[in-house]
């Protein structure tokens, strides 16, 4: 049983409401985004050089973040409206890409600090928040999968069910031709 029931009502989609550590993680790499893009050099400091030093430059990172994060968000808030197994991309599946890429980007910034750790011989109390967004991250990610192929799933069996309820009514369920702009034609 889940946390949360879910609200059909919700401004941001019907499941939405048990996401809330995917809407934090959104929010957060847009916030990160917006302050890479702010004047200044964030990667000079000495914790973020590792960073750096792999070629990474802040225009670069705010854009990815940005990128990540608003597909995120935007995926998180059609939630339950868009109809999976038969509208791609599904949801679930731009969610768990995210938390993917969510989880790489928290991973980084978990071994830059910890090889800084080693040159300034003090680990920073940033290692274990990083660590764990990556951990969470990556729940997240198998959260996501896991809920895009039981809606599949789900969606399939209701396909079925309702064959066979057609079925047991003498009736038979066909789909129409489709053309070839995706109008149904009238054959």
């Amino acid at each position: 049983m889940p946390l949360f029931e879910a609200d059909p009502s919700h401004p941001a989609g019907p499941y939405s409401s048990e996401r809330l550590f995917e809407w934090s993680m959104a929010v957060m790499m847009i916030m990160i985004a917006l302050t890479l893009a702010m004047p200044g050099d964030t990667f000079e400091r000495s914790a973020l050089r590792p960073i750096a030093a792999l070629g990474a430059t802040e225009e670069n990172m705010a854009t990815f973040y940005a990128v990540v994060g608003i597909a995120r968000a935007f995926a998180l808030y059609m939630n339950g409206h868009i109809n999976n197994g038969r509208v791609f991309p599904s949801g679930a599946y731009i969610r768990a890409w995210c938390a993917l890429f969510s989880a790489v980007v928290w991973g980084q910034l978990t071994l830059a600090l910890f090889l800084d750790a080693f040159h300034a011989n003090s680990p920073s109390l940033n290692i274990p928040v990083f660590g764990t967004l990556t951990m969470f991250e990556l729940l997240s990610c198998y959260i996501a999968r896991r809920d895009a192929v039981r809606r599949k799933d789900t969606l399939e069996g209701q396909i079925e069910e309702l064959r066979a309820s057609a079925a047991a009514s003498g009736l038979v369920l066909t789909p129409k031709p489709r053309a070839h702009g995706g109008e149904a034609t009238d054959a």
